[in-house]
């Protein structure tokens, strides 16, 4: 099948909307209904009231630069990245030749090719989320205003626009191995299969949908390791990167079971999560015990200490900070609280990155 002259069609009406802030400039019909949410605030969760009423009571319906970008969570995106690197960087540490110059500059292009197909597949991720709870999301409070729930992009525009995404990063993903390798590419293909099954209905199955995000947050550590064609992982190589692992999937596990207690009102009648199975104070216990068990082991673990052992320590400095902020995170309500602990990830990363550089 050829994609190429569609991406280019597309990039194309992408590329206009620059000059006049509007993609594809899809009006949404007058006909279309949507469901207005009347807040309240139990234990800093949201809960809902809904009545109807007309788009054009709402906003008026073009699509900005910014609609299309939000799509990607751009922050949140970032994570899969930084665990990329974080796996990379442990790997090159150990291929490392002494007398040579550092591994990680003689990778850079490699490095920023892969990071930026990382960052691609998993933005068209977060949009076809988007696109298949469009009708759920309108009926949140929060989320009614993302770009495909309010209708200034279509669902259909939303769907054309994951496809570019994945088609892009597939591209990048190959040209990031020019040594011919194509552990990477394959890899990035099926995750991005795993985030479209995700999206059009594994979410809704009980416990599926957590281990998947778990899931996803550790797989770039398994990118990481077929970015090398010639890569061949030693027995203490395959061990940090299951220490790492240990760490990243319990702490996003933990992340989604929060914000499945957030969507608990609106995800009634239409997934079947945790909070609606055994209570929402149970789940919040869970998800602050398994960030807890975090804590201990990246405070308390040498391994960890050793694995991200700098001049100066900004491992030291990150967990100094990162681990309060979590501790912090489990006493707040639980909006205020879960966004806390995202701080907090980013934290940890940005000094596990750090670390890893100076010893580089």
């Amino acid at each position: 099948m050829r994609i190429t002259p569609i991406i280019i069609l597309v990039c194309s009406r992408f590329a206009k909307a620059l000059t006049t802030n509007s993609i594809l400039n899809v009006p949404r019909p007058s006909q279309r209904r949507f469901i207005v949410t009347q807040p309240s605030f139990s234990n800093g969760r949201i809960s809902v009231r809904s009545n109807s009423f007309n788009n054009s009571d709402r906003e008026n319906g073009t699509a900005s630069i910014h609609d299309y970008i939000s799509l990607l969570r751009p922050i949140t995106t970032l994570q899969a990245v930084g665990g990329f690197l974080v796996g990379r960087l442990v790997i090159l540490r150990h291929h490392r030749i002494p007398g040579d110059p550092p591994t990680f500059f003689r990778d850079v292009p490699s490095l920023v090719l892969a990071s930026l197909s990382i960052y691609l597949s998993y933005g068209a991720g977060m949009a076809m989320n988007d696109c298949a709870d469009a009708s759920v999301d309108m009926q949140h409070n929060k989320k009614q205003h993302r770009s495909i729930a309010s209708g200034r992009i279509s669902t259909r525009d939303g769907w054309i626009f994951c496809f570019v995404l994945s088609c892009l990063s597939l591209i990048v993903a190959k040209l990031a191995t020019p040594s011919g390798g194509t552990r990477f590419l394959l890899w990035n293909t099926l995750n991005l299969v795993l985030m479209a099954s995700y999206a059009f209905g594994m979410q809704k199955l009980f416990l599926i949908k957590n281990f998947i995000c778990g899931w996803l947050a550790v797989s770039p550590l398994v990118g990481a390791s077929f970015l090398g064609a010639t890569d061949v992982l030693d027995n203490a190589v395959i061990a940090e990167l299951y220490q790492l692992a240990a760490i990243g999937f319990p702490l996003q596990v933990s992340r989604e079971i929060l914000k499945d207690i957030e969507d608990v009102d609106v995800d009634r009648n239409e997934k079947q999560t945790l909070p609606l199975v055994i209570g929402e104070k149970l789940c919040q216990r869970i998800a602050y015990g398994l960030v807890a068990l975090i804590n201990v082991a990246l405070t308390v673990l040498p391994h960890y200490w050793r694995m991200f052992a700098s001049s100066p320590p900004v491992y030291a400095i990150s967990v100094a900070m990162g681990v309060p902020m979590c501790i912090k995170a489990s006493t707040l309500a639980l909006i205020p609280g879960q966004k806390l602990l995202k701080k907090s990830i980013f934290v940890l990363l940005a000094g596990m990155i750090g670390g890893l550089l100076l010893q580089s």
